[in-house]
């Protein structure tokens, strides 16, 4: 490489550093710790864990595991005041929404508080609460709100339909929110400005409209199983929290034609189970459980998954030297194109970003088709089920790491936000000098390894249900993926919070 391309990669690396979202840098933790032992150590143990964990569930799972997913008890909560709970979260998901919005384009860029609604409260905080707890959504959703509202109005003119009645090509399946994803992940990681209050409110109101349109057109049920981005998220998510929606009966799935349980239905368009919630039971289920659920999934959903993964991965990266490498070696060929200029730098970080989903979409890819293979059964999945099905097995791990990249930024902003809520010019956000770093590394790792503990017992159960002679081999492949995955997820996170023994900060 020239002596101009190492001068530019190194201003690259500087300028995509200065220019991350301020309320984001460092996860909102500025301390380090001294490991008590060498790094390696930690990620061989994960590792090692997580192996283990393969080999006790291969001797535990039972063979004879019927092809239907397991039952699992569950436990109705009181239904007391739900109505009012699920108003109150309705007038709270408008006026989050929203709110944020008239702030950006009413106060300006000098006020945080739309960045902190949006990329803290909604973009991170909910898939946290979603892991944690249960999806919120369904009831928090402004979009369901405001169509809601748009319908209540229209009945009260004697219109009784306020949709198209278009259908929804089934053959999209979940391709536009897969294209949604990967275009808010660019935003958050890439778009300049992307913390500008401006910025965050008209991106807000472009995909408000986007959405009502969309509504519109095709149906609120049919769009929001397949376009909207934060229902099909925090779906997925849901899945593994404790608390989901249940309906008192089975229901008459027009889509697919049969009786089906509403948590197990997918991929339908005119699913009724994906109509208004007011009418769904809340129950408590055990942690995970609901990912056992999923018995129909396709390329999209996969996709979808693999990318959630690969963009909080990439978040993590750039903190990293191997991300600063992976910049340097892009820059030559882009500098040539459009010199050193802030669109190169655009283009350069885009690139990093789409060579890093793409690594991930491949390996999954790879790792699905050799598990395919090694089955070899007359019960086995199609491919593309299987890869859908087996992606499902991914978002403990998702979760987990979600967990461990973002819960100090959360923290951070619950914290912020009474105050900016009362003065929203109020820019200097809280130092989290109270949480010891040897707590925040300690979680970490706590999310990491069991949320791939729990996605390698998933993985084995879907084995066994393929390939009940063949489960062990057929495993082996989702196993050393997630053992891969463990090793780099708990490097990354360790980058900018843990020393090794014997080496100062400085080092």
């Amino acid at each position: 490489m020239s002596r101009r391309a190492r001068r530019g990669a190194a201003a690259s690396v500087l300028t995509v550093g200065l220019a991350l979202p301020a309320p984001v840098a460092a996860h909102a933790l500025g301390g380090t710790f001294q490991l008590p032992v060498p790094l390696w150590l930690y990620l061989v143990g994960a590792a090692v864990a997580v192996g283990a964990s393969f080999v006790v569930t291969s001797a535990v799972v039972r063979r004879d595991q019927p092809d239907a997913p397991a039952e699992y008890a569950t436990r109705p909560l009181a239904v007391g005041g739900s109505s009012l709970a699920r108003g109150v979260l309705r007038v709270l998901g408008l006026a989050w929404w929203y709110g944020a919005i008239a702030v950006g384009f009413l106060v300006g860029d000098i006020s945080p508080l739309p960045a902190v609604l949006f990329w803290i409260g909604i973009w991170v905080g909910l898939p946290i609460i979603a892991v944690l707890i249960g999806n919120p959504w369904p009831s928090l959703s402004p979009f369901r709100s405001t169509f809601g509202i748009v319908e209540w109005t229209a009945r009260r003119v004697g219109i009784h339909r306020v949709d198209a009645g278009l259908r929804y090509p089934v053959a999209l399946a979940r391709w536009p929110a897969v294209a949604l994803l990967a275009a808010a992940i660019w935003a958050e990681l890439v778009l300049p400005g992307r913390d500008a209050a401006g910025t965050v409110a008209a991106l807000m109101l472009a995909y408000t409209v986007l959405t009502v349109v969309g509504m519109g057109l095709v149906g609120q049920i049919a769009w929001l199983r397949h376009a909207e981005l934060f229902e099909v998220e925090l779906a997925w998510f849901g899945r593994v929290g404790a608390l989901a929606r249940r309906s008192a009966s089975p229901e008459l799935c027009e889509g697919c034609g049969e009786a089906c349980d509403p948590r197990r239905c997918l991929d339908c368009p005119e699913c009724s189970t994906a109509a208004d919630d007011g009418e769904r039971d809340v129950v408590l289920r055990p942690w995970i459980v609901g990912l056992t659920d999923v018995t129909r999934a396709g390329w999209s959903d996969a996709a979808f998954i693999v990318t959630t993964l690969a963009g909080v991965s990439y978040d993590g990266l750039e903190d990293t030297a191997f991300g600063a490498s992976l910049l340097s070696v892009l820059l030559p060929p882009v500098q040539a194109l459009f010199g050193l200029t802030s669109t190169t730098f655009l283009v350069l970080d885009t690139l990093a970003l789409v060579v890093v989903i793409a690594a991930f979409m491949a390996a999954f890819l790879v790792i699905v088709s050799i598990a395919h293979a090694l089955a070899r059964s007359d019960r086995r999945r199609p491919l593309a089920e299987k890869a859908g099905v087996y992606a499902a097995t991914l978002l403990p791990i998702a979760g987990g790491y979600v967990i461990a990249h973002y819960l100090t930024l959360v923290i951070q902003g619950a914290v912020w936000l009474p105050s900016l809520l009362v003065d929203p010019l109020m820019s200097l956000a809280p130092v989290l000098d109270w949480i010891p770093t040897a707590l925040v590394w300690y979680l970490s790792v706590v999310s990491i390894v069991g949320g791939h503990i729990a996605g390698i017992v998933l993985a084995h159960r879907l084995a066994v249900r393929d390939a009940p002679s063949r489960a062990v081999v057929a495993g082996l492949p989702m196993v050393a993926l997630m053992i891969g995955y463990t090793v780099l997820s708990l490097w990354i996170i360790a980058q900018p919070i843990v020393v090794e023994p014997g080496l100062g900060p400085g080092a």
